[in-house]
């Protein structure tokens, strides 16, 4: 349009022919006064850290600020705020687990799979394998598995083999019954 222009077609001509409106020609945009309300989304953040937009949106209309979501939102966005993770709490025993296996019966893990057959029945796979020689120690099938029904293959195996130094797994529900005392 500024071409169009420095050739000496009017403005209004100008827009015409490149498909713009009239007003376009005389806008002016204006800054955007958001350095009060940014400041306080910040602080609101810094006390609410597990809080997202939508919360902080709610908050500011609570203290009395006219304040659209969308705007809420565009700023928090270009803060680069996010929401704080939770952090994760795990049992500390002092035992660490070594990254890999020594020896054969060294590290054992135990992990679950799950497949599905024709008839659409979920069936859970439980496998057991040595990480050193990773050997199948043992896999059982069935549809669903107990704390029981995993401590009689672990007994199994370590009647056949002994016992491992370490037990590596994936922390499901099957492990983490109160009745699963193997050792």
């Amino acid at each position: 349009m500024q071409e169009l222009i420095a050739h000496r077609v009017k403005p209004v001509r100008a827009c015409f022919l490149a498909g713009f409106p009239k007003s376009s020609w005389h806008y002016q945009a204006k800054p955007r006064q958001d350095d009060e309300i940014r400041r306080r989304i910040c602080e609101l953040v810094g006390q609410h850290p597990r809080r997202g937009s939508r919360f902080i949106h709610a908050l500011l209309v609570k203290e009395g600020n006219k304040v659209n979501r969308k705007r809420v939102r565009r700023i928090w966005r270009e803060e680069g705020l996010t929401i704080k993770t939770k952090p994760s709490r795990k049992i500390r025993t002092g035992n660490t687990l070594p990254m890999t296996a020594e020896s054969p019966n060294h590290v054992w893990t135990s992990d679950f799979i799950f497949d599905q057959t024709l008839g659409g029945t979920t069936l859970k796979i439980l496998t057991l394998t040595d990480e050193f020689t990773r050997q199948s120690l043992a896999i059982r099938v069935a549809e669903t598995f107990t704390s029981m029904d995993v401590k009689a293959v672990l007994d199994e195996v370590i009647k056949e083999r002994g016992a491992p130094t370490f037990m590596r797994s994936d922390n499901g529900s099957e492990l983490i019954a109160r009745d699963l005392g193997i050792w």
